[in-house]
């Protein structure tokens, strides 16, 4: 079962040619054991600056994140980061690429190859346990980095925007398949896309944020069946929600208004 991860009024900061500048501000965020969050804003609201906190590759200029209670101060084996690039080691098989994050925590052989061959085998890359990434496609590239994420069995998986270089059809089956993993671990996971359908698709609620600094201006819950794809009608109505949000938030300036009950819209 995943971890519960608890971001309390966070601010983010980088340096700028006129002093700091803020990526994030005010960020109060939790998520509960086992969900699936997903976040989507316009380029430069802080989504990855979010992740990277979580991760623990950076530190909030205010505020605190905690993972199951402890805070965070740095990277953890608790905590694992999938990609928009696969980030497979190019000279090892997808095996060894797979059982690599065993490997480096100690993991006996005989249990690692049990562990590798599992995830392979839910991911459907059994046949492909021996070649390397360039011989893969980028959908099973990106199945590779998903059956390596997952091998660990993270408290927390973090996703930045890792389907959006593929084409359509992989991008849809993998997100069925990732709701699937999902499921079948209860691992909580925080997905960062600029896709709002995708969001949709796969979130228990879709954060939205404002342009930079990010700020959280909408919590829309999604209480579709599931699995569900990107292209179904109830999807995309509630995209189109999303959506609007997104809109009212630039052409005011200020906080979305409130949305209605019957759109899972919370405020």
């Amino acid at each position: 079962m995943g971890a519960p991860v608890a971001i309390a009024d966070v601010a983010q900061a980088f340096p700028g040619r006129s002093g700091e500048r803020l990526a994030l501000d005010g960020i109060d965020l939790s998520l509960a054991p086992g969900e699936l969050v997903c976040v989507v804003g316009p380029s430069g609201c802080g989504k990855s600056t979010l992740l990277d906190l979580v991760a623990g590759h950076t530190r909030p200029a205010r505020g605190s994140v905690a993972v199951d209670g402890s805070p965070v101060t740095g990277p953890g084996p608790d905590r694992v980061m999938v990609f928009q690039e696969h980030a497979l080691f190019p000279w090892l098989s997808v095996a060894d690429n797979v059982g690599f994050g065993l490997k480096q925590a100690g993991v006996p052989a005989a249990e690692r190859e049990s562990t590798v061959a599992r995830w392979l085998a839910k991911v459907g890359l059994t046949d492909a346990a021996s070649l390397h990434p360039h011989q893969l496609s980028g959908g099973m590239r990106q199945r590779a980095a998903l059956a390596r994420a997952f091998a660990m069995r993270p408290a927390v998986l973090l996703m930045d925007e890792p389907f959006s270089a593929l084409d359509a059809p992989s991008r849809d089956r993998l997100h069925v398949e990732l709701q699937e993993l999902w499921r079948e671990t209860g691992t909580t996971i925080l997905f960062v896309t600029h896709n709002v359908r995708e969001a949709v698709a796969l979130g228990d609620r879709v954060i939205v944020l404002s342009s930079g600094p990010g700020r959280i201006i909408g919590d829309v819950r999604v209480s579709l069946a599931r699995p569900r794809v990107v292209e179904s009608e109830r999807v995309v109505a509630l995209a189109q929600d999303v959506r609007r949000l997104l809109d009212a938030a630039d052409q005011l300036g200020i906080a979305a208004p409130r949305g209605g009950e019957d759109d899972h819209v919370v405020i």
